[in-house]
């Protein structure tokens, strides 16, 4: 073996800077700007996990490793089915494998638990059609580690930076060939910068080092600072060249463990895990001619720690964390512009939406449209009862999505409220006064001032008026028994500075999302579907409407509101 350019193993530099925001174009004129990531709904489900690998081979996707010992799992795209194949000869996670004649590769992993796993010390083969694994050459001691970003060019597969000593110390800027074909190792120019957690793309004959973190950097208060140490800059290695060189554009929302594929004359960069709670969605374009960045539409379910494939004009992803650190997820999904996903509103004017409420509150201008968003704002108003702002279409069973934002001085609490319909003639009384007008079904609570009933489903239905989830018998609830396990939210000055809301509606069962975390999972049997709400043609169908409760100071926006409809 051929070993050059030897560096210390234990190193540890300064923190990363985080890039400013600033280049960005929030549109994209390529036709990825039509596409949409939907979740499929697959025939059997894999071994959830994260910090696995998920690649492509003659037509089948493969789901391989993550934490622990798990069995490879087998997506076919053309039956949407999964297969459970045999487990791994051993614990196998933050890794790039790659395809190689007609094996699958595994030059660089780590094994064990966090945070002081150890670099695999061999190359594994695994051959997909026997189900047979294969310990390979030895990989060098000095040049051991995980969580690298790995490809194959010219028939050699190159290892470029990772980490050494699990998540404590070795964060490096390693690059190496290895040759299938003798078993040679060879030490590379090192990269300008160090990086792990990260998977590296191959495009135009260029190596592209994208995303990833120093998981080096620790504090003496925090050991998991190096959350926040994330790696904006894209480093390209020239293979006919052989040389290194550094993009002046930066990744607009570094993370680290995003996916990134090659499609078309851009890379796309989508999901990863960084400063916020939860994992990130955003899906990331850099174009190739113009080296500009650009954003397109978000993952359904943020995640990170997994791969991405590219195969058919379409992208995959599946399993994953959801949140930052642990977590596992079993699902997948597409990008792809064959969707059913459609816009419920145009970023313009409110056409498609109509405002309801009584007659003594027509005059309050409560809805608006401001910068590409919806905004309400009744921080001013001296009293009021409910007004809401209602689709004029009508939907029964499907996905809607969206985001809201929020901010800490508002004074109340907002909704969005699905299979829902106004009736002008239901009296209610506000103040003692009587007055007509009343928008009867479920409701999603949006509150910010307490953000624990955020995704929680409450019954607007005249006659039913409480708390279905959790079951309540009114509208008083207790923040120390209801609150969820896990509570994300963001006002506009907090990570994203948007919240993500995810409703989905399939017979009388209502699930909810916030900020990926699911928070109601709810059957509404015999509720749903009595003769209250048949009465008033509500529960099971009706139209979309966001809320203004009686007397909120509200001020909060929604946009990029979306809609699939269920068969």
């Amino acid at each position: 073996m051929k070993l050059m350019n030897m560096i210390p193993k234990t190193f540890c530099l300064p923190a990363l800077v985080w890039t400013t925001f600033f280049s960005v174009a929030l549109a994209d004129s390529s036709m990825c700007q039509t596409c949409r990531w939907t979740t499929i709904d697959a025939q059997g489900n894999p071994t959830a996990r994260h910090e696995n690998a998920f690649l492509e081979y003659k037509g089948k996707f493969y789901l391989i490793g993550g934490r622990g010992v798990n069995p490879v799992d087998v997506f076919d795209p053309k039956t949407n089915t999964w297969t459970a194949l045999g487990k791994t000869p051993i614990d196998m996670h933050h890794f790039q494998p790659v395809v190689y004649g007609d094996a699958i590769y595994v030059v660089g992993a780590m094994q064990g638990k966090y945070p002081v796993e150890t670099p695999l010390e061999h190359v594994w083969i695994y051959y997909p059609e026997e189900d047979r694994w294969e310990q390979g050459p030895e990989i060098p001691e000095n040049r051991r580690r995980g969580g690298g970003g790995a490809v194959v060019f010219d028939d050699k597969i190159y290892l470029s930076c990772g980490i050494e000593f699990g998540h404590t110390s070795g964060t490096n800027n390693y690059f190496d060939c290895f040759d299938p074909k003798t078993g040679e190792w060879e030490v590379l120019t090192k990269a300008p910068h160090i990086r792990d957690h990260f998977y590296a793309v191959v495009a135009n004959g260029k190596l592209y080092n994208i995303g990833g973190r120093n998981t080096s950097y620790h504090t003496p208060e925090r050991f998991g600072a190096f959350f926040d140490q994330t790696v904006p800059h894209v480093d390209v290695y020239d293979f006919e060249k052989g040389k290194w060189h550094t993009e002046e554009e930066t990744l607009p929302y570094p993370t680290a463990a995003g996916g990134v594929v090659h499609k078309d004359d851009a890379i796309i960069y989508f999901g990863g895990e960084a400063a916020w709670k939860s994992a990130y969605n955003q899906t990331q374009k850099m174009d190739l001619d113009t080296h500009k960045w650009s954003l397109l539409a978000p993952l359904v379910r943020g995640r990170h720690g997994t791969g991405a494939i590219l195969w058919e004009d379409k992208i995959y992803v599946a399993a994953g964390s959801p949140k930052r650190g642990g977590g596992n997820l079993s699902s997948i999904e597409v990008f792809s512009a064959d969707h059913d996903w459609k816009s419920l509103f145009n970023r313009e004017n409110l056409d498609g939406w109509s405002v309801k409420c009584t007659a003594e509150d027509k005059g309050n201008d409560f809805w608006t449209v401001k910068d590409g968003a919806i905004h309400c704002d009744s921080m001013e108003s001296e009293g009021h009862s409910h007004v809401w702002l209602q689709s004029d279409e009508e939907f029964s069973d499907f996905v809607l999505r969206l985001k809201f934002q929020s901010f800490p001085e508002m004074r109340g609490n907002s909704g969005v409220q699905v299979r829902s319909r106004y009736d002008e003639n239901q009296e209610i009384t506000y103040r003692g006064e009587k007055r007509l007008g009343w928008l009867n079904g479920p409701q999603v609570d949006v509150n910010p001032n307490a953000p624990f009933r955020n995704g929680f489903i409450y019954d607007e239905t005249w006659g039913n008026k409480r708390w279905i989830n959790p079951s309540l018998p009114s509208a008083k609830i207790d923040e120390a028994t209801h609150k969820p396990k896990r509570i994300v939210h963001y006002f506009h000055n907090e990570g994203p500075g948007w919240n993500d809301l995810v409703i989905r509606c399939e017979g009388t069962r209502i699930q909810t999302w916030v900020n990926g975390e699911l928070v109601s999972d709810y059957d509404g049997s015999g509720i749903l579907d009595d003769e209250n709400h048949k009465a008033r043609r509500v529960g099971m169908f009706g139209h979309i409407a966001l809320q203004v409760h009686t007397n909120s100071r509200n001020l909060i926006r929604y946009k990029d509101i979306e809609i699939r409809e269920l068969d």
